[in-house]
């Protein structure tokens, strides 16, 4: 598991010598009102003290067409020994051009529902037509869990 970890966050940071080739020369992009993501990658359970692969989807979208505040949706599936499913609803701010900020309240369901937040940070990194991707960092918190989660992030914005 370890070195599957290794793997994603190795991928993950090399997206960023990928990036400078790839936006060399160009001006700014287009920013479509709707997002539709899916990160996959790993969360460590800091309670549990354990390591397991982690997949969240969201959809996104923006308050005025060149907002940079949006409002959306997530769900977020972590299996393992303290298996669990997080939906939450909040907002998502584009700090720089390329880096966004959510935080999205809502429930952590492991054997009964609970208040959670869940923030995540996005680096989009590659930029192709509609379609980007890049490195994803995460934290959840519960009044009985928190864990820390890291990986790639792939959107298509429309």
């Amino acid at each position: 598991m370890k070195k599957g970890i290794l793997v994603v966050l190795a991928a993950a940071t090399s997206v960023l010598g990928l990036r400078a080739q790839e936006r060399a020369g160009h001006g700014e992009h287009a920013h479509p009102r709707n997002e539709a993501g899916l990160s996959l990658g790993a969360a460590y359970g800091i309670e549990h003290k354990e390591w397991a692969p982690a997949i969240h989807a969201h959809y996104f979208r923006t308050l005025a067409p060149h907002s940079r505040w949006a409002l959306g949706a997530g769900i977020e599936f972590i299996p393992g020994e303290e298996r669990h499913w997080e939906i939450g609803a909040g907002a998502r701010f584009q700090v720089l051009n390329d880096l966004q900020l959510s935080l999205m309240p809502g429930i952590s369901i492991v054997d009964k529902a609970k208040f959670s937040l869940h923030t995540e940070a996005v680096y989009e990194a590659i930029h192709l037509g509609g379609f980007h991707f890049g490195p994803v960092v995460g934290y959840a918190w519960t009044r009985d869990h928190s864990h820390v989660s890291a990986g790639v992030h792939a959107a298509f914005a429309f």
